[in-house]
């Protein structure tokens, strides 16, 4: 899993991005882009990292993520075996050609809404139902119809006031991509490796680095310590085995790379 700027797809006779996708699982790079990007589960459920927040995906969420900030959605087979996903992701640009189009005094609150959009923005599920139809509308509306559709649903997401704000004020959007290939790195190897022994020694290898010197280089990028990024990945996927209700809590326990049930429980 390695950082990488993404050029979205794009139709020449629209500005913005509408698709439904279905998938038996979704994943690939933790990644970011220039374009904010609205994205609704229909169906499914896995891990999502939003900058420097890690937690669960679920049907039923939505979630604006601003420009630049990276972002994961990803769920493994042996976790959600059964379970496609069903998902509309809407990409959208500050400027419109060469109108930014939020600097209109009648948009000013969604430009408000889409500063707030740097940091993530989880929605409230009545917040989710009250823009379901339109988001669905959006996957097929053409021309100027899209674009109504879209202020719409940014303006009922601008006058919500329940909502979760994702990543933390300190998380740091990357300038650039080569200047993070040893967090990339680093990120990859936990995402592959969890459920094994990860020694502090081990990590600090694969970013080439000496052990103080990745602590400090770790912590400064995700404002967390490798020990709690670690554990908050092994308790994401601890949680997408439980839902599951499939294998008792003693196994998944050491499925997801904990050594004993009693440091398990106290996470």
């Amino acid at each position: 899993m390695k950082l990488q700027f993404k050029s979205s797809e794009r139709d020449s006779l629209s500005s913005i991005l509408a698709k439904r996708v279905h998938r038996p699982h979704v994943g690939g790079d933790w990644h970011f882009h220039k374009e904010f990007e609205l994205i609704y589960f229909l169906k499914g459920q896995g891990m999502r990292i939003v900058g420097d927040h890690i937690s669960n995906f679920q049907k039923g969420e939505l979630v604006l993520v601003g420009q630049w900030l990276p972002h994961l959605w990803r769920n493994d087979e042996d976790t959600t075996e059964g379970v496609d996903t069903d998902f509309i992701v809407i990409k959208f640009n500050r400027m419109f050609g060469d109108i930014d189009l939020f600097s209109m005094p009648e948009l000013l609150h969604i430009k408000a809404l889409l500063k707030k959009a740097g940091k993530g923005i989880l929605f409230s599920k009545k917040t989710q139902k009250s823009v379901h139809e339109n988001l669905l509308k959006l996957t097929t509306a053409e021309s100027s119809e899209r674009l109504i559709l879209l202020l719409s649903v940014l303006r009922k997401l601008s006058k919500s006031d329940n909502y979760q704000t994702l990543s933390g004020p300190n998380f740091t959007i990357p300038k650039e991509v080569a200047g993070e290939n040893r967090l990339h790195k680093v990120i990859g190897y936990i995402s592959a490796n969890y459920s094994q022994n990860i020694g502090l020694n081990d990590i600090a290898k694969i970013a080439v680095m000496t052990p103080p010197s990745f602590c400090r280089f770790f912590k400064t990028r995700t404002n967390k310590t490798f020990s709690l990024f670690l554990n908050e990945v092994r308790i994401s996927k601890a949680c997408q085995l439980l839902i599951s209700g499939e294998a008792p809590i003693k196994q998944i326990c050491y499925d997801v790379g904990f050594s004993s049930l009693t440091n398990f429980n106290s996470i």
